[in-house]
């Protein structure tokens, strides 16, 4: 099964989804540059620090944080994990943090990247240390997730690589059609920290 997507069907899916986005009030904006075509998302979501002891934390998304007063965002022995991006969710233990989402075609493997950067209240740049902590436990992360200059924007954006895209998508029954923006952001977007809602099934009704 094919896991790329051509650049004019991903052009449709984003309008698509932007589109509906809008209906539901999420947050997407559709940008262009010249030719191209792009989706952009903004969110805050509170990140917790927990000091390790071993500099090793086990780290995962969505975790439960732990009651702890004695947080310094600055610290490089600090275990950080996504929690809930609802509000309601925010505790004295956590920092908010804001990620700002990037969904750019790439002509080289025909298939849309994901690009992100992310930051705290005071401005501060989240480091690439920081940011592997925040993802999943893989042998790979430190390829995965690479900084590189956006393609359109020419400033340095965290990348997660699409190396491995088009094998993932073709695994997917759900890939096909006009489903494979959401499909593709639904499985990737996880690992740090993006989410849709799941009224987005509706765009392959």
């Amino acid at each position: 099964m094919n896991g790329t997507l051509t650049e004019e069907k991903f052009n449709e899916q984003c309008k698509a989804l932007v589109s509906f986005s809008d209906k539901i009030k999420d947050g997407w904006e559709l940008r262009r540059d010249v030719d191209d075509i792009y989706i952009v998302k903004k969110v805050k979501i509170p990140v917790v620090f927990r000091e390790d002891s071993d500099n090793n934390p086990d780290v995962s998304l969505n975790a439960t944080p732990t009651k702890d007063n004695n947080s310094d965002e600055d610290s490089s022995e600090c275990e950080m994990t996504l929690e809930d991006p609802d509000p309601c969710s925010f505790s004295p233990s956590s920092q908010l943090v804001t990620f700002e989402y990037h969904v750019v075609y790439s002509t080289s493997y025909t298939v849309p990247v994901l690009y992100f950067n992310a930051w705290f209240s005071t401005g501060k740049l989240l480091t690439v240390e920081e940011i592997w902590k925040l993802a999943p436990p893989c042998s790979d992360k430190y390829s995965y997730i690479t900084q590189i200059d956006h393609p359109i924007l020419a400033r340095p954006f965290y990348e997660l690589h699409p190396c491995r895209t088009e094998q993932l998508m073709g695994h997917l029954d759900s890939c096909q059609g006009d489903m494979y923006l959401v499909s593709w952001i639904s499985s990737l977007g996880r690992d740090v920290g993006l989410s849709l809602d799941i009224r987005y099934a509706k765009l392959g009704a």
